[in-house]
C-alpha cells in the first residue's frame, strides 16, 4: 500500500503542529485509509469534521485495529491561513498546502 499512497499523495505529509509526515512508513502499517475532501469555509464540512473527530478518537482508543486506519485531510481551501486553521481541528495528517492540486 505504501508505494500506492507516495503515487496518490506524495512523499510527505503535514500534521497539526507542522511536522511532516513520511508516506511510505506510514503505508507500511496501514490497511485502510480514508481521505477527507473539504474547505474550512464549507459549514457541511466543518459538522463532518467535528462528527468524523469523534469517530478518530473513539476508534483510535478503543479498537484492536487502531494502527491499521488513517485519515488524510485534502483541502480545497484557496487560502493556506484558513487551511491551517483547519487543520488545528485534525488529529490525522493532510496533505500540504503546496499539494492541493494533487486532488
Amino acid at each position: 500500500m505504501s508505494e500506492f499512497l507516495v503515487s496518490l499523495l506524495g512523499e510527505r505529509l503535514v500534521n497539526s503542529e507542522k511536522a511532516e509526515v513520511d508516506v511510505q512508513s506510514l503505508g507500511a502499517r496501514l490497511s485502510l485509509v480514508g481521505l477527507f475532501f473539504g474547505c474550512s469555509m464549507n459549514a457541511p464540512c466543518k459538522q463532518f469534521n467535528g462528527s468524523l473527530c469523534e469517530f478518530y478518537s473513539r476508534f483510535k482508543k478503543a479498537s484492536e485495529h487502531k494502527d491499521k486506519l488513517e485519515i488524510v485531510f485534502v483541502s480545497s481551501d484557496q487560502d493556506q491561513k484558513h487551511w491551517q486553521d483547519f487543520l488545528q481541528e485534525m488529529p490525522w495528517p493532510a496533505l500540504p498546502f503546496k499539494d492541493r492540486h494533487k486532488k
